[in-house]
């Protein structure tokens, strides 16, 4: 008896870290290599902020396009597969962005790098609703977000200060080997259900129409998938691309400076993240915090914006609390909860593809509006942009954020504390 149970205790935990490993290590190359690394990249592949802002979305492009798939196939096939072969398919990709100066084919590079990355937060939750109990769910999946975040948070600064001595190309080939090593641990320690000594009572299963069908037919299901679009708005288009330079060019910091205030986006969802997630459980209500989160997203997103008088330290205060109300991602434990079980990967990874839309409209589109604002001047042979023309295209993400308020209150609301229906 105490055998078994030490065997359930640590073989979920276990595959929770792996998968969560690999959520942290792809989260760095998706947020820390275009945004530090954004001029190197002008330069490297002879592109204005129009041409990184189509680059870099394209990593989104194909990430939030899979979203449609990835769940239905790891439903399908199981966790251990799907994430082996997501992690290969992702350092593919970083080697042949490495290996060429042709933005074309590092476009395709990217577009390796978000089919593998598209796999991962589905995973973390897949592992999550199969192995662990119902009332931990919410939590586990703020955890999931929270260590995940940390990614940029460290990378961030890291990748900053390495290619400060190192080529900026071997820092990344160092990651991407890295990568080889962690493709082996997920098939070692990841098990599916039914094929571990970990394994629980299995439930009917929905076909992959009927479940689709389900999923799509649902108003909750468009209402929470638009909100999370909306509410993820922010650190798709600071966080990930325009933060760095903006913050460079608005309060004059370094490129350090500049990546340590952008990361206070992230290290708010380190903190944000499972605060919110009690805060549901303490209010027995998903709905409330998600309003709480998105009405304190859009004042902070506003401030940042039109705002331009705040000193420095303020900077780092408002991208943190930005990052705090992002942290509010209930949309998918709600999600969960409302749908059976056997098909939450594949509701989940639909809501995830709304939230990854946001990033392929609002990257390419704040670099058009830039471009369009540009006056002209040019600095090292690249175009240089004023503070003005960054707030313009910044202008479009505090529309997502007031779009967001909304909707949220369009959720139909579900106690953390009922059973999935």
């Amino acid at each position: 008896m105490s055998k078994s149970i030490s065997k359930n205790s640590v073989c979920p935990t276990l595959m929770w870290v792996a998968a969560l490993l690999f959520f942290f290590y792809q989260f760095i190359a998706r947020s820390s290599f275009t945004t530090v690394l954004n001029e190197q990249l002008m330069r490297h592949f002879q592109i204005d902020a129009a041409g990184i802002g189509v680059l870099a979305s394209c990593y989104y492009w194909v990430y939030t396009l899979m979203q449609g798939g990835v769940g239905v196939v790891i439903d399908k096939f199981g966790p251990r597969i799907t994430a082996t072969i997501a992690a290969l398919t992702f350092v593919l990709g970083i080697f042949l962005f490495i290996a060429t100066s042709n933005c074309y084919v590092a476009g395709m590079g990217q577009m390796l790098i978000g089919f593998g990355s598209s796999f991962v937060f589905i995973l973390v939750l897949k592992v999550i609703t199969e192995w662990f109990p119902e009332n931990e769910v919410p939590v586990k999946i703020s955890y999931s977000v929270a260590i995940g975040s940390l990614g940029p948070v460290i990378g961030g600064p890291a990748v900053s200060y390495l290619v400060k001595h190192f080529y900026w190309i071997d820092v990344i080939k160092v990651f991407a080997l890295f990568g080889l090593f962690l493709a082996a641990a997920l098939w070692l320690v990841l098990r599916d259900k039914g094929s571990s000594a970990c394994d629980a009572a299995g439930e009917k299963n929905i076909s992959i129409m009927d479940s689709i069908k389900m999923i799509l037919t649902s108003q909750q299901f468009w209402v929470l998938a638009l909100f999370s679009m909306m509410q993820y708005a922010p650190l798709s288009a600071l966080g990930d691309l325009w933060g760095v330079s903006f913050i460079k060019k608005a309060y004059g910091a370094d490129s350090t400076v500049a990546t340590l205030i952008n990361n206070m986006l992230y290290l708010g969802m380190i903190v944000g993240s499972p605060t919110f997630a009690h805060l549901a459980l303490f209010m027995n209500s998903y709905k409330k915090p998600m309003i709480i989160g998105i009405v304190f997203c859009a004042i902070c997103v506003g401030l940042i914006v039109f705002c331009s008088q705040f000193p420095i330290w303020a900077a780092f205060v408002l991208f943190f609390f930005t990052g705090f109300s992002c942290g509010a991602v209930l949309a998918f434990p709600l999600a969960i909860a409302v749908f059976p079980s056997s098909i939450g990967a594949t509701v989940t990874s639909f809501i995830n593809m709304a939230s990854m839309v946001s990033g392929v409209i609002l990257m390419p589109l704040i670099g058009y509006i830039i471009d369009l604002s540009w006056d002209g001047t040019v600095e090292n042979g690249i175009k240089a942009y004023s503070t003005n023309d960054f707030r313009i295209g910044l202008t479009s993400v505090f529309a997502f954020s007031a779009m967001g308020i909304i909707l949220s209150f369009l959720i139909k609301d579900k106690s953390p504390k009922e059973k999935r229906e």
